[in-house]
């Protein structure tokens, strides 16, 4: 979640994107705004063919993640591995960099996706299974991914990110008592080959594309990946079946876990009890959006980003109360 300062600021009117827009190639007057919550996000047409521009203040995220992040996803498609591509600018560029009198903005743009969104309650059995496949091939090519010039955040990166956040907030005692422990819990986990690489992080419903002719998913939003338990991609991609209760859910997540292990072997001990990667979801979501409310004049702010802000605390206050009140906790949505 990007800072909401910055939010109100970037979509006070649409001069950094019509900056960025111009350093690509595109059909004229058609740059129009789709959304904004981790990043800025503007859909465009280019030769008739839709694209999408994705830009982020400085402050919200490093260049360095995003070479990092395109660089993984060039490794994938080389890999043939169905992922959206990112373009190159005029200048034969990745990313973008455009100055305003906010600050710097980093801008990609992706083309788009193959195939379309199924929410879960319309997936059938073969799409369960095709999700669970579709998410084990992309850890088996991260398996051999190598990078060369660019170092990928980790799950180290994550929890010392969350330690920053909470010593802002001396109320926060437990939950800091908690990451200490989260610490000591991953640390005790078999890491290498198998185990562990880059992973998706939000490999969930609305981040992959089903091609019905190909029979197969296309991911896009790769901006959180990191290095992980890829067992962590595997709890947050289902975490809402997770969240279900009765047979129905059981069965679905068991053909997808089904999917995954046709491909790729799973941690088997944490496919039944995957709360320490809950835990870290928690931990992660909760400092992410506790950072994002942070330096707002609310007398100068918006009504609907006051809105927006007292959703999201409360958001923090349940993740809060959940820790108080029970020994284990239950898996919020990590794209929040």
């Amino acid at each position: 979640m990007m800072s909401l300062r910055h939010m109100v600021r970037g979509l006070e009117n649409d001069s950094p994107a019509n900056q960025l827009i111009a350093l690509w190639e595109h059909d004229a007057d058609t740059l129009k705004f789709w959304r904004a919550s981790s990043n800025f996000v503007y859909m465009f047409e280019r030769n008739g063919e839709r694209h999408y521009l994705r830009f982020i203040h400085e402050e919200d995220n490093t260049i360095n993640n995003i070479r990092a992040e395109l660089d993984f996803m060039l490794f994938l498609l080389s890999q043939g591995y169905p992922a959206v591509a990112p373009v190159r600018s005029t200048n034969g560029g990745l990313i973008e960099t455009i100055s305003t009198e906010n600050g710097l903005y980093y801008g990609v743009v992706f083309n788009q996706a193959k195939g379309r969104q199924i929410p879960l309650e319309e997936m059938s059995d073969i799409h369960f299974e095709q999700w669970g496949q579709s998410l084990a091939a992309l850890h088996l090519i991260s398996e051999r991914y190598r990078p060369q010039t660019v170092e990928y955040r980790s799950w180290w990166d994550a929890l010392n990110f969350v330690s920053s956040v909470l010593e802002r907030y001396p109320g926060e005692a437990g939950l800091r008592q908690e990451l200490e422990r989260l610490r000591r819990e991953l640390s005790e986990l078999p890491t290498g080959k198998g185990h562990t690489g880059l992973i998706h992080y939000d490999f969930e419903t609305d981040n992959i594309f089903y091609d019905d002719e190909l029979a197969r998913y296309c991911a896009i939003d790769f901006d959180d990946s990191m290095h992980h338990w890829f067992m962590m991609d595997v709890a947050a991609a289902i975490s809402d079946l997770y969240e279900q209760e009765g047979e129905e859910a059981r069965g679905r997540i068991g053909q997808f876990l089904a999917g995954y292990r046709s491909v790729k072997p799973l941690d088997e001990k944490y496919t039944s009890d995957p709360f320490i990667f809950q835990k870290f979801a928690d931990l992660y979501t909760f400092a992410r959006l506790l950072r994002s409310t942070e330096g707002m004049d609310d007398s100068s702010t918006p009504k609907w980003a006051l809105r927006l802000k007292d959703k999201l605390i409360g958001f923090c206050d349940r993740i809060r109360e959940r820790y108080r009140t029970a020994s284990e906790p239950v898996l919020v949505d990590s794209k929040k």
